[in-house]
C-alpha cells in the first residue's frame, strides 16, 4: 500500500521533479545513453545596434499645373492607384490651341519669306558675277536671307512651345503609384505653379535614421554583416546607406538613409506583407557596428517555466547532469546554424556539456525515477 501511494505522488508530482534541484546518471543507463549532448563555445557574432527609423518613399512629391486654365476633369482621388502616364487632370485647352494655331501660322509666314528671301539671294549672286546689280543690292539680299531664316527658326521654336503649353493642359502620372493628397476641383481656375494632386510610389522604400554620432565611425557594412530592417511581419537586409554630410547640432547625431530591397512579389500574402510597409510608418533598424563574443544554444535545450530558464550540465567528474539556472538573452539566426539560437547572458561557461533535448532528458528522468521507486 506505501509503494502504491509512492507511485501515485510521483506521477503527480512529476512536472516538478522536471524542475527540482536534482541529479541523475548517465553511466550504465541505455535510456540516459541516448540524451545527445552539446559542448558550448564561444562565437563570435555581428554586434547590432537598434534604433528607430522612418519609412519613406524614395518617388514621392507634389504634381503642380504647368498653365493656367479652368479645370474640366479629374480623373483620380485619394487612395487611387495610377499607372505610369495615366491622364490625372484634364485644364481647359482653348487658349492654349488657340496660341498654338497662331504660332503655327506664324511659322508658315516666316518659311513663305524666307523662301522668297533665298530665292532673291541666289538670282542676285548669279545678276552680280554678270555685273548687273551692284554690291550693296547683293548685301542687301543677303542680309535678308540671314534674317528670315532666322525667323523661321524663332517661329519654329514658337510652336513647340506653345505645342508644350497643350501638353500641359493634360497632367499625367509621372510614376505608377497611389495618390495621397487631392488639392483641385471641378470647375476651379489654376495658374502656373498651383499644387494639383500629391502621391508616391509603394516601391522602392527607403528608411531615415539619426544615427549618434560615436556609433557612425564604428559602422561595419558587409555582404554577412548587413543593416537589419524589422517591420511587424519580416525582417528585410539591406547594405546601401547614405550618410548626411553633417550633423544635427541639437542631438549630435548624424541622419542616413536606408535603401530596401525592391523585391517582386509572388503571391497574395507577401503583397500583403508589403503593403503595410506605408511611408511614414516606424520600423526598427539594427545597425552592425562591430563583433562581440557570446555563447549561443538551440532552445530546445532550454527548460522555460514562467521568467525562470534552465538546462542540464554535464558535471565533469561524476558524469551525472545537473539543473542550472541561466539568463537568456537575444534569439538571433548565426551563421552557424540554421535553427534560432538562444544567446546565454550568465549561468554558463564555454566548454560545459548540456543536454541538447532539455524536455527528452526530463522526461527520461523523471520515468527513471519511478522506475526506480517501485
Amino acid at each position: 500500500m506505501l509503494k502504491l501511494t509512492q507511485l501515485l505522488l510521483r506521477i503527480s508530482t512529476g512536472l516538478l521533479l522536471i524542475h527540482g534541484s536534482f541529479t541523475f546518471a548517465t553511466e550504465n543507463s541505455e535510456t540516459s545513453a541516448e540524451i545527445s549532448i552539446l559542448t558550448t563555445q564561444l562565437q563570435v557574432i555581428p554586434h547590432y545596434v537598434k534604433l528607430d527609423g522612418r519609412l519613406e518613399a524614395i518617388n514621392q512629391g507634389t504634381i503642380s499645373a504647368q498653365t493656367s486654365g479652368v479645370v474640366e476633369t479629374v480623373s483620380v482621388d485619394v487612395n487611387d492607384a495610377v499607372e505610369a502616364g495615366q491622364t490625372l487632370v484634364i485644364i481647359n485647352n482653348t487658349q492654349q490651341q488657340a496660341q498654338l494655331s497662331q504660332a503655327q501660322a506664324n511659322l508658315a509666314q516666316a518659311q513663305a519669306l524666307n523662301e522668297d528671301a533665298q530665292i532673291l539671294q541666289k538670282r542676285n549672286r548669279s545678276l552680280f558675277t554678270k555685273k548687273t546689280v551692284s554690291q550693296g543690292e547683293l548685301d542687301s539680299s543677303i542680309a535678308n536671307a540671314k534674317s528670315t531664316q532666322a525667323s523661321v527658326l524663332a517661329a519654329a521654336a514658337n510652336v513647340k512651345q506653345a505645342q508644350e503649353q497643350l501638353s500641359y493642359t493634360q497632367v499625367k502620372a509621372p510614376y505608377s503609384g497611389i495618390v495621397s493628397q487631392r488639392m483641385v476641383q471641378v470647375g476651379e481656375l489654376v495658374s502656373p505653379g498651383q499644387a494639383l494632386m500629391a502621391g508616391f510610389s509603394p516601391q522602392p522604400l527607403r528608411t531615415t535614421i539619426d544615427i549618434p554620432q560615436h556609433f557612425v565611425s564604428k559602422l561595419n557594412i558587409s555582404a554577412d554583416k548587413p543593416i537589419k530592417i524589422q517591420t511587424n511581419s519580416d525582417t528585410l537586409y539591406s547594405q546601401q546607406y547614405t550618410l548626411f554630410p553633417y550633423a544635427d547640432s541639437r542631438y549630435s547625431s548624424i541622419r542616413a538613409r536606408i535603401d530596401l530591397p525592391n523585391s517582386e512579389q509572388s503571391n497574395n500574402e507577401k503583397t500583403d506583407e508589403k503593403a503595410a510597409l506605408l511611408p511614414g510608418s516606424w520600423v526598427e533598424v539594427l545597425l552592425p557596428i562591430g563583433e562581440r563574443k557570446g555563447i549561443f544554444i538551440p532552445q530546445s535545450a532550454i527548460l522555460q517555466q514562467g521568467e525562470v530558464a534552465s538546462l542540464y550540465v554535464k558535471q565533469p567528474i561524476t558524469g551525472t547532469f545537473k539543473l542550472r539556472y541561466i539568463r537568456l538573452g537575444q534569439t538571433l539566426r548565426i551563421a552557424t546554424s540554421n535553427l534560432p539560437q538562444v544567446e546565454i547572458i550568465a549561468g554558463l561557461s564555454p566548454d560545459e556539456e548540456i543536454a541538447l533535448d532539455a524536455l527528452a532528458a526530463a522526461q527520461q528522468l523523471a520515468g527513471e525515477q519511478l522506475n526506480g521507486g517501485e
